[in-house]
């Protein structure tokens, strides 16, 4: 299995509207993991997924299979565009 951070961003603005980090057996199935899941946003069809390794995600101090808001995001220290 890998790690997947996934970055959603807003189709009107382009803006990120969270993230989340899955587990998949190939990258492929990302998005059809976070849709059963219920971690895609609404508004979100722009989706980006880098996978990570162990140590990777680690670092990210984030729980599998959570939604993280952009307020989130910035609060853990992520840079937002």
């Amino acid at each position: 299995m890998k790690y997947v951070f996934m970055s959603f961003a807003s189709h009107h603005t382009g803006k990120n509207i969270g993230c989340c980090v899955i587990q998949v057996d190939n990258l492929n199935n990302a998005n059809e993991k976070c849709k059963e899941l219920g971690l895609m946003p609404n508004e979100c069809n722009n989706a980006r997924g880098y996978v990570l390794n162990e140590q990777q995600f680690n670092q990210q101090g984030m729980e599998l299979n959570k939604f993280y808001t952009r307020q989130q995001m910035s609060d853990m220290g992520f840079q937002l565009g």
